[in-house]
């Protein structure tokens, strides 16, 4: 289970270290012969399997590869595997896509090892061995996943080799195994603290055999979180009915169940929120129930998804398949589950996609209770849509993304209803004045596109949209176009320790200028990322949008920190400063708040 999406995503757990196989603390590893190599192409990540002859010990280990080029390198060591010629023959064979710039073969302690040199900083975020069927032999995959640059260095020094104190007498070597990581954010130590050597495993760690492994309960993974959060707003609202406090309960689960194949999965993660103070806020909502099924080159997904879309840090300019769940949080990184049907295809060329959305999710406000709220309450039975046939009108979007060299590239078109409600002042049935949301129908073009370069991060996106301007004159169209770009410099292990520290700079434009819907129309962002890469996972972002026509900023604050191997708290700020009337935020200018979270992992 993740922390954070965008900039708050829990990272799932993974593969910072991998599993070695044991079929029995008593029993000698047969001789493995590796069979075959081959690689694959997913729109989420890079995989490579090895077919063995037999189950395989193996260990992941992440280096700044001393290799000419500057690459980063991951190498799977492989042991009781003799054949460095046969198995380098085979990688030859493997195509080399996505993360992967060259894969090397090496003998290493009566085995091979496999150095995988990237393109950019990733790790393996899964690994795991399938049955033999269908005549093929054993299969070893291992899936790699882009991570940021502090991610890849507490990697490598987690699997940095470990320092031994002399010992009087040689010991025989114990067979470790290492557990996959918790879902919860990865124990790094600091830079000057010495790695313990590994303790001996436990019994109770290493199944009997084989078949325990790979059959029951371990193809199901239950996760997921409990949280308690407390907000604080420094003003009193504009309408009297809002308190200046308010408490809130929230439970996020995740069940996931992968095949013995592997080319099956299915997910279900429910999220609900309970507020004690706003009943408009509690809310309820499926975000993943779906399949996927993978074969060769092709997947599909079929049922309710989240999808995200953009590299930029202030805004999300080409986010488009999900609703933005509004009552979560103004920060556009929480999302309703989108109920659709995506199909990829993997080629040498990139990976190409298509969306077709079946069911159109509203946008929800805080109600009469709520903070953040409009200044009139939202009538949601009066909502219209430009399609005749409302929220039941297919959506659709065609993606293709690609890594050429350093950067990164997405391009797509999406053809639908408008996420963003149009509001209409109006009446309900006691002649009260009320918001009624429109949602009219729209074409956009999105490029997202993010150079790697060594330290620095070139971001940047862009849209074209063209639409009905008005609900109340559907002939009138509008066409516009808008951008977010900027860099991140990033300065590694501060003052000789273990901290990072980002630098973050993004200008927001929109051609619409004052007519613009949004309030970055003209606009700039700095910021700085700090991560401590400590025991705890310490890490603080701290951001201003800046006005450039009038003197209106945004400040944000985010920070985290781990307690134990199953709590997170987490400090979100929020400033509103100096917003004039005319501003579309006006609303919001007296929202300044804080809120605490305490979540519970599991």
């Amino acid at each position: 289970m993740s922390f954070h999406r965008g900039k708050t995503i829990l990272l799932r757990s993974s593969v910072l270290t991998a599993a070695f196989f044991v079929l029995s603390s008593n029993i000698a590893q047969a001789e493995v012969k590796i069979i075959d190599v081959r690689t694959g192409l997913h729109p989420d990540k890079t995989r490579i399997v090895l077919e063995l002859s037999e189950v395989a010990f193996y260990q992941i280990s992440y280096f700044n590869s001393s290799a000419p080029g500057d690459f980063k390198e991951v190498t799977i060591d492989l042991r009781e595997t003799p054949g460095k010629e046969d198995v380098a023959s085979l990688v030859k064979k493997a195509e080399v896509i996505g993360l992967l710039e060259k894969i090397s073969v090496e003998d290493h302690e009566g085995g091979v090892r496999l150095r995988i040199f990237l393109r950019k900083a990733a790790t393996v975020d899964r690994s795991f061995m399938l049955k033999p069927e269908q005549g093929v032999q054993y299969r070893l995959v291992f899936d790699l996943k882009a991570v940021t640059a502090a991610e890849w260095a507490r990697q490598v020094i987690l699997t940095a080799p470990q320092k031994m104190m002399p010992q009087p007498e040689p010991q025989p070597e114990p067979v470790t195994i290492i557990s996959p990581a918790p879902a919860v954010a990865p124990i790094v130590p600091a830079q000057s603290e010495e790695i313990p050597p590994p303790e001996p495993p436990q019994e109770k760690q290493a199944p009997e055999t084989y078949d325990d492994m790979m059959t029951g309960e371990s193809n199901f993974t239950l996760s997921g979180y409990i949280e308690v959060e407390g907000r604080g707003f420094t003003q009193s609202s504009f309408s009297p009915e809002p308190k200046d406090w308010t408490v809130s309960f929230a439970l996020e689960p995740l069940l996931e169940y992968v095949s013995d194949s592997g080319d099956s999965q299915v997910m279900f993660r429910p999220f609900g929120r309970f507020d004690v103070n706003d009943k408009g806020r509690s809310h309820f909502d499926i975000r993943e129930l779906n399949w996927t099924g993978t074969a060769d080159q092709w997947q599909v997904t079929v049922g309710i998804d989240t999808v995200f879309w953009g590299v930029t840090e202030a805004s999300h300019l080409v986010d488009i398949i999900n609703q933005n769940d509004n009552l979560e949080d103004i920060d556009q990184e929480d999302k309703l589950g989108q109920p659709m049907i995506t199909v990829a295809y993997d080629s040498a060329f990139g990976v190409f996609s298509a969306y077709v959305m079946t069911y159109f999710r509203e946008m929800r406000f805080p109600g009469t209770n709520g903070r953040l709220r409009l200044p009139l309450l939202v009538d949601y039975t009066q909502t219209q849509y430009e399609a005749a046939s409302g929220k039941w009108r297919p959506d659709f979007a065609v993606r293709w993304t690609h890594v050429i060299g350093n950067v990164d590239v997405g391009l797509y078109h999406f053809k639908g209803t408008s996420r963003e409600p149009e509001l209409i002042l109006g009446t309900d049935v006691d002649n009260n004045a009320i918001l009624i949301p429109r949602y009219n129908l729209i074409d956009q073009t999105g490029l997202d596109i993010q150079g790697t370069f060594d330290d620095i991060l070139i971001k940047f996106e862009a849209i074209r949209r063209s639409g009905n301007l008005s609900g109340q004159n559907s002939e009138i169209r509008q066409d516009y176009w808008a951008m977010t770009g900027g860099i991140e410099y990033s300065f590694y292990g501060i003052g000789g320790g273990a901290s990072d520290i980002g630098l973050l700079a993004e200008y927001l434009y929109d051609d619409r200028g004052q007519q613009a819907t949004t309030p970055f129309e003209d606009d700039l962002f700095m910021g700085m990322r700090w991560a401590a890469n400590d025991i705890d996972s310490t890490q603080l972002l701290v951001g201003a949008i800046f006005d450039l026509d009038t003197s209106a900023k945004f400040i944000n604050i985010e920070g985290s920190r781990r307690i134990g191997d199953a709590w997170k708290i987490t400090l979100d700020v929020r400033l509103f400063m100096g917003v004039p009337v005319m501003d579309p935020i006006y609303p919001l200018s007296r929202d300044d708040f804080f809120q605490i979270r305490l979540a519970r992992y599991f």
